[in-house]
């Protein structure tokens, strides 16, 4: 039971890792072509592209704990 939950507790640190390379590298001019073309995810990820704070603080707290 425990190596199941360090497994699942590995795989999250993975995803929020994942997560933040993802919003850091991707190019705005993408995002806003994706967002134009109807893409509700490229929308939601160019408002987080725009105000990185939040969303930086949240992952960072996600990949210390």
């Amino acid at each position: 039971m425990e190596i199941l939950l360090l497994a699942a507790l590995i795989v999250l640190n993975g995803v929020f890792a994942m997560s933040e390379i993802a919003l850091v590298m991707a190019r705005r001019a993408r995002l806003a072509r994706l967002a134009d073309a109807g893409s509700a995810t490229a929308a939601a990820a160019m408002k987080l592209h725009d105000e990185p704070t939040r969303f930086l603080s949240t992952i960072q707290v996600g990949i210390t704990s």
